[in-house]
């Protein structure tokens, strides 16, 4: 019987891929799934970048009304997310997140990349300066207040930071080169069902990497999982044997 901690010690280089099963215990539901936001009928309507440039007021009010700015904005890191940040003590650890909830950016784990963006940022997609989301989100169209070249305002409608549909995934790339030098591949919270982030176990397998799949049940594709462990992730122990 080995705990999860014991498997990984002689791991150099882990990826460590997470899905939203990681950020439950803080509060924060899954946005897919029977009852996630993401099976309200408009959002692949509205959340795409052709109803941002050419509806920025009626993108930005369904924006508001389907996310809990709130919840996202105060939730704080669990201990999911601070085991993965202390993994780094004796690993170099690599995390790909499908969550834009930025907790692990907040337990502080140094090698984050938010392949869905952030919900925390909002950027301004004519000259790029970047919104803390809560210091904006009183406006109802928010606007970028920088200064231009010409000493007046850009004004352009700001962007949330998050992939929109029909966008490409951020860090990707980068992503597929962590795994390039990884020992093991991690995937924590996901049952691998959204693209292209489900790809990345096969790119692992491919290269020869290990995987192992921590969830509450199995994941779709579980040919390119090698060793798979159940966990409620509300009472995470990687200290327990389980294998």
């Amino acid at each position: 019987m080995k705990s999860i901690n014991q498997l990984l010690e002689k791991d150099r280089n882990i990826v460590v891929l997470t899905g939203a099963g990681v950020s439950v215990p803080s509060g924060i539901p899954p946005f897919r799934g029977p009852d996630g936001l993401y099976q309200n009928n408009d959002v692949e309507r509205f959340l795409t970048m052709n109803y941002y440039l050419h509806q920025p007021e009626k993108f930005w009010n369904f924006y508001w009304n389907l996310f809990d700015a709130d919840l996202l904005l105060t939730s704080n890191p669990n201990n999911v997310h601070r085991w993965i940040q202390k993994l780094e003590d004796k690993h170099n650890v690599t995390v790909i997140t499908q969550n834009i909830d930025g907790l692990h950016v907040r337990a502080g784990s140094s090698h984050v990349i938010e392949i869905h963006g952030s919900f925390t940022q909002t950027v301004c997609p004519s000259c790029g300066t970047v919104y803390a989301t809560g210091n904006i989100r009183n406006q109802k169209v928010p606007h970028c207040s920088a200064r231009n070249e010409k000493g007046g305002t850009c004004g352009h409608i700001l962007k949330p930071d998050i992939v929109l549909f029909g966008e490409a995934v951020y860090g990707f790339n980068e992503a597929e080169a962590a795994l390039n030098h990884a020992d093991r591949l991690l995937i924590l919270g996901t049952s691998l069902g959204v693209a292209p982030a489900n790809m990345i176990p096969y790119y692992a397998k491919k290269k020869g990497v290990p995987t192992l799949l921590v969830n509450d049940r199995p994941a779709i594709q579980m040919d390119c999982v090698d060793r798979y462990i159940q966990a409620d992730f509300r009472h995470f122990d990687p200290d327990q044997p389980t294998v």
